[in-house]
């Protein structure tokens, strides 16, 4: 059996196969307190918790951004789409006689130790011609024959005097010294109340790709010009979150999250139009969508006066 050929069925365009080795990297990183709290319950000893597994498979499923200037980001349809391929994968391995379980690792660590990856100052990894715009799905397998991806030495961080990511970045959360995730707006967009300077900082619905934008590894990937219409704004505020949750996944629901981004991309796009859909969200039950709500009445308030004063 080929699992590369099966993965490109269910539309990834890359299966690396990887010796499950323990994460020593993300163990140092975990003690030093370095890490997201997303990260913390990720397996660091894959032979340890999973015995019977001989490899972890990194599926790699590119996507295109949406253009600059079009407040929609690009990852999570794609994160979406990768997870239910991969869902399909696993099944397909099962009724081919292969165990085979979704297994959360250290992805960064996975590829670029391998030395497919590469890892650059903005705490994201570019992969080969997709740059960093791709998700990564990652499965234990325990094949008769394994064929292990050929690994090269690890390469050290190739951005050198580039700072574009650390000039565009809004919330200074890359410098010269690397990616700080306490300073980054992205790792507070998970559904709790933003802090006003992470609305500030938010670009687009579901998040910031700013760095990634600017970023020379990702030159070349045509964006799509146009979102899909379940991410209008009039359609979000309506709370008609559906479609978008169909695309972006279910699991983003959590507290209104859709509704709490499109109130602050209506306040950045200056849409005093959409004010009668904001301001019944003041009085929603969910904290983080009344904070949102009223950040945005309040920009589109100040640019209402300063426009009138100039």
């Amino acid at each position: 059996m080929n699992p590369a050929a099966l993965a490109e069925e269910y539309g990834f365009a890359e299966c690396f196969a990887f010796p499950a080795q323990p994460f020593d990297l993300y163990e140092r990183r975990l003690k030093d307190g370095a890490l997201h709290p997303a990260a913390l319950h990720l397996v660091s000893n894959p032979a340890g918790e999973l015995p019977w597994a001989n490899a972890i498979l990194a599926l790699i499923m590119p996507y295109r951004p949406y253009a600059d200037g079009v407040p929609v980001s690009g990852n999570y349809p794609s994160s979406n789409a990768a997870y239910h391929a991969a869902n399909g994968l696993i099944k397909a391995l099962g009724e081919r006689g292969v165990r085979a379980e979704r297994v959360y690792v250290p992805v960064r660590e996975l590829l670029t130790r391998s030395g497919v990856g590469v890892p650059l100052r903005n705490g994201l990894t570019a992969v080969k011609k997709y740059g960093t715009r791709y998700s990564v799905q990652t499965v234990a397998v325990n094949f008769p024959d394994v064929v292990y991806t050929p690994e090269k030495p690890p390469a050290e961080c190739p951005c050198g005097g580039c700072r574009a990511c650390e000039c565009a970045c809004p919330s200074g959360a890359i410098t010269q010294g690397g990616y700080d995730f306490t300073k980054c707006a992205r790792a507070y967009m998970d559904g709790e109340p933003m802090p006003e300077w992470v609305m500030d900082a938010l670009g687009s619905i579901l998040g910031c790709e700013t760095c990634q934008s600017v970023c020379p590894f990702n030159a070349g990937i045509e964006p799509i010009m146009s979102p899909p219409d379940a991410f209008a704004l009039e359609k979000l505020l309506s709370g008609d979150c559906k479609d978008a949750l169909e695309i972006v996944g279910k699991n983003l629901k959590k507290n209104g999250r859709l509704i709490q981004h499109a109130c602050v991309i209506a306040a950045k796009q200056g849409r005093r139009d959409l004010l009668p859909l904001i301001r019944p969200w003041t009085d929603d039950p969910r904290e983080a969508v009344r904070v949102a709500a009223a950040y945005a009445i309040k920009r589109l308030q100040q640019s209402t006066e300063e426009k009138a004063n100039n």
